[in-house]
Protein backbone atom coordinates (compact mmCIF):
# COMPACT_ATOMS: atom_id res chain seq x y z
CA UNK A 1 0.00 0.00 0.00
CA UNK A 2 1.14 3.31 -1.04
CA UNK A 3 0.57 6.40 1.27
CA UNK A 4 -2.07 9.01 -0.58
CA UNK A 5 -0.83 11.89 0.54
CA UNK A 6 2.45 11.83 -0.96
CA UNK A 7 3.55 15.05 -2.01
CA UNK A 8 2.79 15.93 -6.26
CA UNK A 9 5.06 18.80 -7.74
CA UNK A 10 3.12 21.87 -7.62
CA UNK A 11 0.74 20.50 -5.20
CA UNK A 12 0.84 21.81 -1.20
CA UNK A 13 3.17 19.79 1.02
CA UNK A 14 1.62 17.59 3.58
CA UNK A 15 -0.37 19.07 6.76
CA UNK A 16 1.30 19.31 9.93
CA UNK A 17 -1.47 16.91 11.09
CA UNK A 18 -0.37 14.66 8.27
CA UNK A 19 3.42 15.17 8.99
CA UNK A 20 3.08 13.86 13.23
CA UNK A 21 0.77 11.02 11.33
CA UNK A 22 3.73 9.43 8.88
CA UNK A 23 6.52 10.24 11.27
CA UNK A 24 4.62 7.68 14.02
CA UNK A 25 4.26 5.56 10.87
CA UNK A 26 7.92 5.60 9.95
CA UNK A 27 9.13 5.46 13.33
CA UNK A 28 6.73 2.25 14.53
CA UNK A 29 7.88 0.58 11.02
CA UNK A 30 11.49 1.13 11.40
CA UNK A 31 11.59 -0.42 14.70
CA UNK A 32 9.84 -3.55 13.28
CA UNK A 33 11.89 -3.86 10.49
CA UNK A 34 15.61 -3.40 12.41
CA UNK A 35 14.19 -5.59 15.17
CA UNK A 36 13.91 -8.40 12.45
CA UNK A 37 16.61 -7.35 10.07
CA UNK A 38 19.13 -5.56 12.04
CA UNK A 39 20.32 -2.14 11.20
CA UNK A 40 21.48 -2.68 7.85
CA UNK A 41 17.91 -2.42 6.34
CA UNK A 42 17.82 0.54 4.42
CA UNK A 43 15.13 3.46 4.57
CA UNK A 44 13.38 1.70 1.12
CA UNK A 45 12.64 -1.08 3.27
CA UNK A 46 11.08 0.94 6.09
CA UNK A 47 9.14 3.03 3.56
CA UNK A 48 7.84 -0.32 1.94
CA UNK A 49 6.65 -1.31 5.88
CA UNK A 50 5.24 1.89 6.71
CA UNK A 51 3.54 2.09 3.29
CA UNK A 52 4.69 5.17 2.33
CA UNK A 53 7.10 6.96 -0.24
CA UNK A 54 10.82 6.69 0.52
CA UNK A 55 10.82 10.77 -0.09
CA UNK A 56 8.72 11.01 3.03
CA UNK A 57 10.85 9.15 5.11
CA UNK A 58 13.95 11.01 3.73
CA UNK A 59 12.50 14.61 4.40
CA UNK A 60 12.23 13.41 8.17
CA UNK A 61 14.76 11.10 8.54
CA UNK A 62 17.59 13.11 6.56
CA UNK A 63 19.64 9.97 6.93
CA UNK A 64 19.54 6.24 8.31
CA UNK A 65 21.42 7.03 12.05
CA UNK A 66 18.42 9.63 12.34
CA UNK A 67 16.19 7.54 12.40
CA UNK A 68 17.69 4.38 14.36
CA UNK A 69 18.34 7.29 16.86
CA UNK A 70 14.28 7.40 16.98
CA UNK A 71 13.84 4.52 17.02
CA UNK A 72 16.15 3.00 19.85
CA UNK A 73 16.60 6.35 21.82
CA UNK A 74 13.87 5.06 24.24
CA UNK A 75 15.35 1.56 24.17
CA UNK A 76 18.53 3.04 25.41
CA UNK A 77 16.64 4.76 28.16
CA UNK A 78 15.71 1.07 29.58
CA UNK A 79 18.73 -0.44 29.40
CA UNK A 80 20.18 2.14 31.41
CA UNK A 81 17.26 1.92 34.20
CA UNK A 82 18.22 -1.59 34.42
CA UNK A 83 21.63 -1.06 34.96
CA UNK A 84 20.57 1.69 37.69
CA UNK A 85 17.74 -0.94 39.30
CA UNK A 86 20.60 -3.43 39.19
CA UNK A 87 22.85 -0.85 41.55
CA UNK A 88 20.38 0.02 43.62
CA UNK A 89 19.24 -3.36 44.84
CA UNK A 90 20.45 -3.69 48.46
CA UNK A 91 21.62 -7.71 47.46
CA UNK A 92 24.62 -7.09 45.05
CA UNK A 93 24.28 -11.26 44.24
CA UNK A 94 20.42 -10.55 43.73
CA UNK A 95 21.27 -6.85 41.58
CA UNK A 96 23.61 -9.29 39.13
CA UNK A 97 20.73 -12.33 38.42
CA UNK A 98 17.86 -9.71 38.07
CA UNK A 99 20.37 -7.20 35.21
CA UNK A 100 20.70 -10.34 33.60
CA UNK A 101 17.35 -11.33 33.51
CA UNK A 102 15.87 -8.26 32.59
CA UNK A 103 18.43 -7.03 29.73
CA UNK A 104 17.35 -10.15 28.33
CA UNK A 105 14.02 -9.13 27.49
CA UNK A 106 15.19 -5.99 26.15
CA UNK A 107 17.87 -7.67 24.18
CA UNK A 108 16.56 -10.58 22.54
CA UNK A 109 13.69 -9.77 20.40
CA UNK A 110 15.60 -6.68 18.36
CA UNK A 111 18.65 -7.23 16.07
CA UNK A 112 19.04 -3.83 15.77
CA UNK A 113 19.43 -3.01 19.51
CA UNK A 114 21.98 -5.78 19.99
CA UNK A 115 23.88 -4.94 16.72
CA UNK A 116 24.12 -1.37 18.74
CA UNK A 117 24.98 -2.63 21.78
CA UNK A 118 27.29 -4.81 20.86
CA UNK A 119 29.31 -2.22 18.42
CA UNK A 120 28.38 -4.64 15.34
CA UNK A 121 26.73 -1.61 13.60
CA UNK A 122 29.08 1.44 15.38
CA UNK A 123 31.85 0.46 12.53
CA UNK A 124 29.53 2.47 10.08
CA UNK A 125 28.15 4.55 12.23
CA UNK A 126 28.49 8.55 10.72
CA UNK A 127 30.65 7.12 7.93
CA UNK A 128 29.67 9.96 5.08
CA UNK A 129 28.38 12.30 8.09
CA UNK A 130 29.63 15.65 9.10
CA UNK A 131 33.02 15.32 11.20
CA UNK A 132 31.40 16.32 14.54
CA UNK A 133 29.82 13.28 16.21
CA UNK A 134 26.54 11.68 14.90
CA UNK A 135 23.41 11.93 17.62
CA UNK A 136 23.45 7.73 17.09
CA UNK A 137 27.04 7.75 17.85
CA UNK A 138 26.74 10.01 20.83
CA UNK A 139 23.62 8.13 22.32
CA UNK A 140 25.30 5.02 22.09
CA UNK A 141 28.89 5.78 23.67
CA UNK A 142 26.82 7.95 26.81
CA UNK A 143 24.70 5.58 27.59
CA UNK A 144 27.56 2.82 27.87
CA UNK A 145 29.49 5.18 29.84
CA UNK A 146 26.78 5.88 31.78
CA UNK A 147 25.37 2.09 32.16
CA UNK A 148 29.35 0.92 32.82
CA UNK A 149 29.49 3.22 36.39
CA UNK A 150 25.95 1.55 37.69
CA UNK A 151 27.26 -1.97 36.49
CA UNK A 152 30.76 -1.39 37.74
CA UNK A 153 28.82 -0.15 41.39
CA UNK A 154 27.06 -3.36 41.93
CA UNK A 155 30.15 -5.56 40.79
CA UNK A 156 32.36 -3.41 43.55
CA UNK A 157 29.83 -3.92 46.03
CA UNK A 158 29.55 -8.18 45.25
CA UNK A 159 32.78 -8.52 45.23
CA UNK A 160 33.43 -6.35 48.60
CA UNK A 161 31.04 -8.80 49.83
CA UNK A 162 32.84 -11.92 48.84
CA UNK A 163 29.79 -13.22 46.55
CA UNK A 164 31.54 -12.83 43.56
CA UNK A 165 34.80 -14.11 41.67
CA UNK A 166 37.61 -11.39 42.49
CA UNK A 167 38.55 -10.57 38.48
CA UNK A 168 34.54 -10.15 37.63
CA UNK A 169 34.66 -6.76 36.22
CA UNK A 170 31.34 -4.67 34.83
CA UNK A 171 31.75 -4.92 31.35
CA UNK A 172 31.58 -9.01 31.71
CA UNK A 173 28.07 -8.62 32.70
CA UNK A 174 27.57 -7.28 29.11
CA UNK A 175 29.53 -10.53 27.71
CA UNK A 176 26.91 -12.78 30.05
CA UNK A 177 24.10 -10.93 28.48
CA UNK A 178 24.78 -11.51 25.30
CA UNK A 179 25.19 -15.04 25.92
CA UNK A 180 22.45 -15.33 27.63
CA UNK A 181 20.36 -13.86 24.95
CA UNK A 182 21.44 -16.64 22.31
CA UNK A 183 19.81 -19.13 24.40
CA UNK A 184 16.41 -17.28 24.14
CA UNK A 185 16.93 -17.15 20.20
CA UNK A 186 17.71 -20.76 20.08
CA UNK A 187 14.58 -21.67 22.32
CA UNK A 188 12.67 -19.80 20.53
CA UNK A 189 8.49 -19.94 21.31
CA UNK A 190 9.00 -23.64 21.99
CA UNK A 191 11.34 -23.26 24.77
CA UNK A 192 10.55 -19.55 26.19
CA UNK A 193 12.27 -20.32 29.55
CA UNK A 194 15.27 -21.91 28.32
CA UNK A 195 17.69 -18.63 29.03
CA UNK A 196 17.06 -19.17 32.75
CA UNK A 197 19.17 -22.47 32.40
CA UNK A 198 21.73 -20.48 31.09
CA UNK A 199 21.67 -17.72 33.76
CA UNK A 200 21.81 -20.41 36.17
CA UNK A 201 24.95 -21.60 34.93
CA UNK A 202 26.66 -18.16 34.66
CA UNK A 203 25.92 -17.36 37.96
CA UNK A 204 26.93 -20.65 39.05
CA UNK A 205 30.57 -19.60 37.40
CA UNK A 206 30.32 -16.09 39.30
CA UNK A 207 31.13 -17.71 42.72
CA UNK A 208 34.40 -17.62 44.15
CA UNK A 209 33.27 -20.84 45.67
CA UNK A 210 30.75 -23.65 46.34
CA UNK A 211 30.05 -27.03 48.34
CA UNK A 212 27.82 -28.11 45.49
CA UNK A 213 26.38 -26.68 41.84
CA UNK A 214 23.54 -25.18 42.73
CA UNK A 215 20.39 -26.39 41.02
CA UNK A 216 19.27 -24.63 37.45
CA UNK A 217 15.72 -23.43 37.49
CA UNK A 218 14.54 -25.18 34.04
CA UNK A 219 15.63 -28.65 32.45
CA UNK A 220 18.06 -29.33 30.00
CA UNK A 221 16.68 -30.18 26.18
CA UNK A 222 16.73 -33.44 24.94
CA UNK A 223 18.73 -34.40 21.53
CA UNK A 224 14.97 -34.33 20.32
CA UNK A 225 14.18 -31.31 21.31
CA UNK A 226 17.82 -29.89 19.79
CA UNK A 227 17.00 -31.51 16.81
CA UNK A 228 13.86 -29.69 16.48
CA UNK A 229 15.24 -25.87 16.88
CA UNK A 230 17.93 -26.68 14.84
CA UNK A 231 15.59 -27.42 12.27
CA UNK A 232 13.17 -24.69 12.89
CA UNK A 233 16.40 -22.45 12.90
CA UNK A 234 17.30 -23.51 9.21
CA UNK A 235 14.18 -22.82 8.30
CA UNK A 236 14.15 -19.38 9.31
CA UNK A 237 16.86 -18.41 7.54
CA UNK A 238 16.14 -19.53 4.72
CA UNK A 239 12.83 -17.61 4.51
CA UNK A 240 14.61 -14.55 5.39
CA UNK A 241 17.11 -15.33 2.82
CA UNK A 242 14.52 -15.86 0.14
CA UNK A 243 13.03 -12.35 0.86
Amino acid sequence: MTESREAKPGSPGPTRRDAKANLERVVAAAAGVFAEHGCGATLADVAKAAGVGVATVYRTFPTKDDLIHDVYAPLFEIAEQQAIDASLDPDPWAGIAGFLEKSVTTLAPDRGFRELLTGSYSETLGWSRPRTPHRLAKLVEDTHNRTGKHLGEIVRRARDAGLVRDDLVAGDLLLLSMAVQTSVEFGGATHPRLYRRMIGFLMDSLQPARDAPTPLPEPGLTDRQIAALERGRRRRISNTTKK
